[in-house]
């Protein structure tokens, strides 16, 4: 579980977060939707250390992270795994060196222990006889596959998706969303993601935030996010035609 308690962000004046306090389960898919420049991906960066908090409060488990000094979160991140917007492959190494790299970093484990894992995980995202391909030999949703065996490498509690389906066709995302959830409830992981895609919400959505101009203003899940009273978030969510074609026909 990771516990959030009235977080805020300032770059320079502007505030960035406001008062944000969530809580976020193990064995579920909790997403965070937003417009852009909301504030959803300055939130995942102050959950997993990238950006620090002026003031709040983010618990892991019963653990007061951003209070924590560098060795210790060390010891935490151990347990988180991330995937980028994009994926951010190293061009320069082969998938199973991508995937192997938070083994290098992480662990003292030998080279037969690193590339029985790498097998394992890429197996686990449906990529067999890949290892020795570079990132520009795979299609886009190749390559966040890879990124998402390399985000379970090390087995984390904590699951981190920023963007995960940016840049993929409507099939490859819904595929990329299905593998994450199924991911998150074999491995009792928390799983917290970052995202614009309403597909993504409808499809896996078992809890949802929305943040509106640096403010937790809704919390709900897939099934009740297109019957909110809510003007900004039904702005958002029903901001295409088709959105808008599909709350006529709810009426």
């Amino acid at each position: 579980m990771i516990r959030v308690v009235k977080l805020n962000k300032f770059f320079g004046e502007k505030q960035v977060l406001k008062d944000i306090s969530i809580n976020y389960q193990p064995g579920e898919c909790s997403l965070i939707i937003g417009a852009s420049g909301s504030g959803k991906t300055v939130l995942l960066k102050s959950l997993v250390g990238l950006f620090e908090p002026d003031s709040g409060e983010v618990w892991y488990e019963n653990i007061l992270f951003n209070k924590l000094d560098f060795k210790d979160k060390k010891n935490i991140r151990k347990e988180i795994g991330m995937l980028f917007q994009g994926s951010a492959l190293f061009d320069f190494a082969s998938v199973e060196e991508n995937v192997r790299f938070p083994m290098d970093f992480f662990t003292d484990w030998s080279n037969e222990e690193k590339l029985e894992r790498v097998n394992f995980c890429l197996k686990r995202v449906n990529l067999q006889n890949v290892n020795k391909l570079f990132p520009n030999e795979l299609s886009g949703g190749m390559q966040k596959r890879v990124g998402i065996a390399r985000a379970i490498a090390l087995n984390p509690k904590y699951l981190f998706c920023d963007e995960p389906n940016s840049g993929l066709d409507p099939h490859t995302s819904i595929l990329i969303d299905q593998l994450i959830a199924e991911i998150t409830k074999e491995y009792n992981m928390t799983t917290v993601i970052n995202t614009h895609d309403m597909n993504s919400v409808m499809e896996i959505g078992d809890s949802v935030g929305f943040i509106y101009n640096g403010e937790l203003v809704w919390e709900g899940d897939k099934n009740n996010i297109l019957t909110s009273s809510h003007k900004e978030l039904n702005e958002f969510v029903f901001a295409s035609n088709m959105a808008k074609k599909i709350k006529e026909m709810m009426k």
